[in-house]
């Protein structure tokens, strides 16, 4: 097996290709390089092999009998046990409108017969080690907030020792997410210029052995169009998931007190927390006017916000349910601007309903919850943000929570 800094022997990977030759042919790739393989001939077959299986990787056809591979991925990403478990096509269809539809239903990578052994080993031992990596980053940042828990209860820890575990776990929560977020428009990029190559290489062969002509000229040139167009919209994506990043995330390193639009601001926002939106039942809305300049510290700002978002999707909704989280802002005179972040949950009951701001007091001290994050925001609203912040909750309605906070911050922050 090729050098690699996780060990990748004995992982687990299920194929899945209509055609036996191919199958055997992937099977003894796989298998002498220490991989445990299963198989199946179609995708009703791939789901339950899948589900009972537990495979760290799929590679999956696209053209079998039944449903087809799009549809198996789909399916798949539907079920909670499999829909983790990274997917590559494996496949002869090389158009553009494929690979595009390989990657909406949820694949990681796109590899075309016929099969070139090192390619599929290069791109099989890339996936494992990312699904890897992605499983150690859950399982530090599990281990980084039980470690949160336990220092909690220790009296003679100081609190700012405490708030700052707490949000650097928030933020490489962020980071592991937008991480892997990058990995599909990368991957879409990936795949279309390793596919525009090969046609490349074809048209350099048909050139040289004097084939080439008018009509296979004109279908390189679409199909390098179509490419670009697929590559400069992923690289856009990239371009402003790292762009929001830098501005959010990294701005909450510092105290600066700056300019920024309110309703692009919150966009970004919105932008870094997709990832975990995506995986959640729940939908995030907002609604701010374009033209308010707020004169604050940002990254404080930020910090609240995100915090009040994770604490609904984390508290606020029963298994199972759908709900919104909604974010509203206006101005109240040209001084103060009002934020509503809302809920429609299962609501606080009213006998909590003045212990939530206390420090380390949490309903979820079995489930990840340390008992800092409104003690946090509410700090964070009256010492760096110069505002006020209030709560309001009815059973089986939901729950808001309500900050105003001035226009135009003029002071130093509280340290």
């Amino acid at each position: 097996m090729s050098k690699s800094p996780i060990k990748l022997d004995g992982s687990k990977i299920l194929v899945v290709d209509d055609k036996k030759e191919n199958l055997e042919l992937m099977t003894n790739i796989l298998e002498a390089e220490g991989y445990e393989v299963a198989f199946a001939l179609n995708g009703e077959k791939a789901i339950q092999v899948a589900t009972l299986f537990q495979p760290e990787l799929i590679l999956l056809d696209v053209m079998m009998p039944g449903i087809d591979g799009f549809e198996t991925c789909r399916r798949m990403k539907g079920l909670l046990d499999v829909k983790e478990i990274p997917v590559i096509f494996v496949t002869a269809k090389t158009q553009i409108a494929d690979i595009v539809e390989a990657f909406t239903s949820g694949a990681v990578d796109y590899v075309t017969k016929p099969i070139r052994q090192e390619e599929l080993l290069a791109r099989v031992s890339t996936h494992l080690q990312l699904r890897k990596l992605v499983v150690l980053r859950d399982e530090l940042i599990s281990q980084l907030r039980d470690y949160n828990i336990e220092l909690a209860t220790l009296s003679e820890l100081k609190s700012a020792q405490l708030e700052e575990s707490e949000r650097m776990s928030h933020l490489a929560e962020i980071v592991g997410e937008m991480s892997h977020e990058l990995g599909t428009p990368l991957g879409i990029t990936n795949t279309a210029i390793s596919s525009m190559k090969d046609k490349l290489d074809a048209l350099e062969i048909a050139f040289g052995q004097q084939q080439l002509n008018k009509e296979s000229l004109t279908d390189f040139i679409t199909y390098g169009q179509e490419c670009l167009r697929l590559v400069g919209s992923s690289m856009s994506y990239a371009n402003k998931l790292v762009a929001s990043f830098k501005d959010i995330v990294v701005g909450e390193f510092n105290e600066t007190i700056i300019d920024i639009n309110l309703a692009t601001f919150l966009e970004d926002i919105e932008l870094i927390l997709t990832p975990k939106l995506k995986r959640s039942p729940h939908t995030l809305t907002i609604d701010c006017p374009k033209d308010i300049i707020m004169h604050t510290m940002s990254g404080a700002l930020s910090q609240v916000l995100i915090n009040l978002i994770n604490n609904s999707l984390l508290h606020a909704f029963e298994p199972n349910s759908q709900g919104t989280i909604r974010i509203q802002v206006e101005t109240s005179g040209v001084k103060n601007v009002l934020f509503s972040i809302e809920d429609n949950g299962r609501g606080i009951e009213q006998s909590i309903m003045d212990k939530v701001f206390d420090k380390y007091f949490t309903t979820k001290s079995g489930d990840g919850g340390s008992g800092l994050g409104l003690f946090i925001v509410k700090k964070l609203v009256e010492d760096k943000l110069g505002g006020v912040m209030s709560m309001y909750s009815k059973l089986d309605e939901g729950t808001g929570f309500k900050l105003e906070l001035p226009m135009h911050l003029d002071y130093a922050p509280t340290n």
